[in-house]
């Protein structure tokens, strides 16, 4: 779950809430069903307050199944039954439970063998008529399809058959999970979207790190912890991305005693090197477009936003050397996500042009950064636009490319020096080079 980047102070801003009577969702909740993992939620009317891992947030209904949690900034769906709540990277659950059934297999209607299904832990992919849809559980035996109108079914107890409103399928063949590693599959506007956001999270990690003096407040920790998790099920998710996830798990694991510093080099390392895995991959993309897009957008979105983020509330404008550092993520951001136009013709282009940088409203940059990635995340779940993905070769070098020679070059510049060239040890991550001032050779 995206918790904030900051503590926002809010001026003269209003909130519409809905006014809706609800089932009472007081009490303890269950993160994925585990027993060790838990949230709380106490709630008065219509007014509601979250609460994991030391962080909360208030939040209220804005229709009868969708909670909004304001500090957050994020959305969750509640089931019709009122015994789960999904946010965009786990589930709460008011009882706990063991696991998610296994239903990968065949499943007939009336006898007909018309579907079969694919699943990855709380994900499913459903294949009938040669087209594929994902969906995932709700609760240990409900689950729920986002593409068929968010149509609901639920589980039997011993897993044979699925009961959806107008009608009941039987399990007539069992596959095991899908093992998400060094496999192809087709990624549609579910998949895609989920990957750029997950991308987009991997990219506040790196700046939330960033512009966290010293060590991670616990704030911080949560945050960066969840988007780690979000990182990995997707990954785990994809299936076609080889990628060792052991490095995501053990970058979580750091998160509460190493150094900013030191988490800032292990994120960008792994975006360095998930980089690659990511150019290597066999694509066939419709309009000719790339995953590498998405990825390369979502992370310096995601950098931008935690950058923006961590000014809210200061001194205005903010600093030339922090204005410079956002802008230059945008602009990798921009021109990485130029090639995938073709797929999102509604996205406006415009807007990375259009943060004001040197605001004197501190809250106003970050406000328009979010403004960006929520429409691109529309723009991606709402596009047509698929490919067909395969493991590409094993990655063994990545060199640091003549785009850092360009950015040094460009630093150089600025501070009247004639030419330069990147020399830097510490990454230079898809054209931005940490702290120029040493990792640039100015001549």
């Amino acid at each position: 779950m995206k918790t904030p980047f900051w503590t926002l102070c809010i001026i003269g801003t209003l909130s519409l809430q809905i006014s809706i009577a609800q089932t009472s969702l007081s009490g303890t909740w269950y993160i994925n069903g585990k027993t060790d993992q838990r949230a709380s939620i106490s709630q008065n009317g219509n007014s509601i307050v979250f609460a994991i891992s030391g962080s909360s947030s208030n939040g209220y209904f804005t229709n009868n199944y969708t909670l909004y949690a304001k500090e957050w900034n994020t959305s969750a769906v509640l089931t019709t039954d009122g015994q789960a709540i999904l946010w965009n990277n786990q589930l709460w659950t008011k009882s706990p439970f063991s696991g998610f059934p296994n239903i990968s297999g065949s499943w007939s209607v009336n006898g007909q063998g018309a579907y079969t299904i694919e699943q990855d832990n709380i994900f499913f992919f459903i294949n009938f008529q040669g087209k594929k849809v994902s969906g995932y559980f709700t609760g240990a035996t409900s689950i729920l399809v986002p593409e068929w109108n968010n149509t609901t079914a639920t589980l039997s107890a011993n897993g044979s058959q699925l009961t959806w409103n107008n009608q009941v399928w039987t399990k007539t063949g069992t596959s095991g999970p899908v093992v998400a590693g060094g496999i192809t599959k087709k990624l549609c506007r579910g998949e895609l979207s989920t990957f750029y956001y997950a991308s987009q999270s991997l990219g506040t990690v790196w700046g939330r790190a960033a512009t966290e003096p010293g060590r991670l407040s616990a704030e911080a920790i949560a945050a960066c912890d969840a988007a780690l998790v979000l990182l990995n099920a997707t990954l785990e998710m994809m299936g076609c991305i080889v990628f060792d996830r052991n490095r995501i798990t053990g970058l979580r694991s750091m998160l509460p005693s190493a150094s900013s510093q030191q988490i800032v080099q292990q994120t960008e390392g792994i975006i360095r090197d998930l980089q690659a895995v990511v150019q290597s991959l066999r694509l066939s993309c419709d309009n000719g477009v790339s995953m590498l897009s998405l990825y390369v957008g979502g992370v310096h979105l995601g950098a931008a936003q935690a950058w923006a983020s961590s000014q809210q509330c200061r001194a205005v404008p903010m600093p030339a050397n922090i204005q410079s550092v956002i802008a230059n993520h945008l602009t990798t951001a921009s021109n990485a996500l130029a090639p995938y136009a073709r797929c999102i013709p509604q996205f406006n282009f415009g807007g990375f042009s259009m943060v004001t940088l040197g605001s004197m409203n501190s809250i106003l940059p970050h406000t328009q950064i979010t403004g960006i990635e929520t429409q691109l995340l529309w723009a991606i779940a709402l596009s047509d636009c698929c490919c067909t993905c395969s493991p590409g070769q094993t990655v063994t070098d990545v060199g640091q490319g003549s785009a850092c020679d360009a950015e040094c070059q460009k630093y150089c510049q600025s501070i009247g020096k004639r030419s330069g060239r990147y020399i830097g040890s510490a990454p230079c991550l898809m054209g931005v080079v940490s702290t120029p001032s040493t990792n640039c050779n100015c001549q």
